[in-house]
């Protein structure tokens, strides 16, 4: 198979769109993905042999649960309105959609952990590669970039005693822009390991960015389970208006149902490849964004952070590395620049 690594904005858009959440054309075709087989471990347990009692044993859960959401999944989404709390207001279809998709560990330290998922997309016999979103888990942070609504991001400060125990999620875009930050504890009780969510506001997702006038964001409380097939995330949204002054109002209530199944026969080794390819561009845009993002105790990006703008001269960028070519740190930065991120001087050697 000969992945395409290189896509114009269209079918980028198309793609990302069809795995969360549209169904309706264009995105129905690349919605529909065959039934695959699973391959859940025929012996399940959780990744704790017994409840953790001690600080390091619910840590080393902890780390363990983490990285048990790594592998290769056939993905669902699934999302219901299921509630109108504006005056008016009339609830939404349901949304059903679904992809093939990668996750590989790219940093495991004591502390921190880092997942990014890509997509691995096979479509009329072709098959397409998209570098998906990152989440990246920190114990005990001492701050959270929070998204605050109309692409405004502000880093909070966390008190130690506050934080014990629990880790912070950090939610990334496909291109390594920041969306939202989530802080909780992993709980390992009756055999099920899962991490809840404080209140988390986030920008409007990916599969409602180009449909939808009448919200600018989301509160959300998100849940991560290990299941015996994988995992699935679960989210209790409320949509929300947000003006000028930052005031929000809520229009409607949603529950969201993600589920990452194992799979057995599909081949992923195209998305391995382009990461093998990509990684050491990835990891300098990773790079200035966080040199950006601790430059600054606030920033607004423009335009919001699902801007295709953005997100299709950093995948060009990525193309060109993929196919030999190369590409500088200034011009990374010069996009990284031209919509909001607050860069300081760069070094000398650069």
């Amino acid at each position: 198979m000969n992945p395409r690594l290189s896509l114009p904005l269209f079918s980028i858009t198309v793609l990302l769109s069809a795995c969360t959440g549209h169904t309706t054309r264009p995105y129905a075709q690349a919605a529909k993905v065959k039934p695959l087989a699973e391959a859940a471990p025929p012996n399940y347990a959780s990744p704790c042999a017994i409840s953790p009692t001690t600080t390091e044993q619910r840590h080393a859960c902890d780390r363990r649960s983490i990285l048990a959401m790594a592998g290769e999944f056939r993905v669902r989404f699934a999302f219901d309105e299921t509630a109108a709390l504006s005056p008016g207001y009339v609830p939404r279809e349901a949304q059903r959609s679904g992809g093939t998709e990668l996750v590989e560990v790219i940093k495991d330290e004591r502390d921190t952990i880092s997942l990014q998922h890509i997509l691995v997309m096979k479509i009329d016999d072709k098959v397409h590669v998209i570098k998906h979103w990152r989440q990246d888990w920190h114990y005990q942070p001492a701050e959270l970039l929070r998204f605050r609504g109309n692409g405004r991001f502000e880093r909070e400060p966390l008190a130690a005693e506050a934080v014990r125990g629990q880790w912070s999620q950090v939610v990334y875009e496909v291109d390594d822009a920041p969306r939202y930050s989530g802080l909780g504890h992993w709980r390992h009780e009756d055999g099920v390991d899962a991490w809840t969510s404080d209140v988390t506001l986030r920008p409007l997702p990916r599969r409602e960015y180009t449909k939808r006038q009448d919200y600018q964001a989301i509160e959300a409380i998100n849940r991560h389970t290990l299941t015996p097939a994988g995992w699935i995330h679960e989210q209790d949204n409320t949509k929300v208006t947000v003006d000028a002054a930052g005031n929000r109002r809520a229009i409607s209530r949603e529950r969201g149902i993600n589920s990452y199944a194992r799979i057995a026969d599909f081949d992923f080794a195209p998305g391995r490849d382009y990461w093998t390819k990509t990684r050491d561009y990835w990891a300098r845009v990773r790079a200035e964004w966080e040199r950006g993002i601790a430059s600054q105790r606030a920033f607004v990006l423009t335009p919001e952070p699902n801007g295709e703008p953005r997100i299709e001269k950093l995948f060009e960028q990525a193309a060109k590395v993929g196919n030999g070519e190369t590409v500088s740190m200034a011009d990374i930065d010069a996009v990284l620049s031209e919509y909001g991120l607050p860069l300081p001087t760069a070094s000398a050697g650069r």
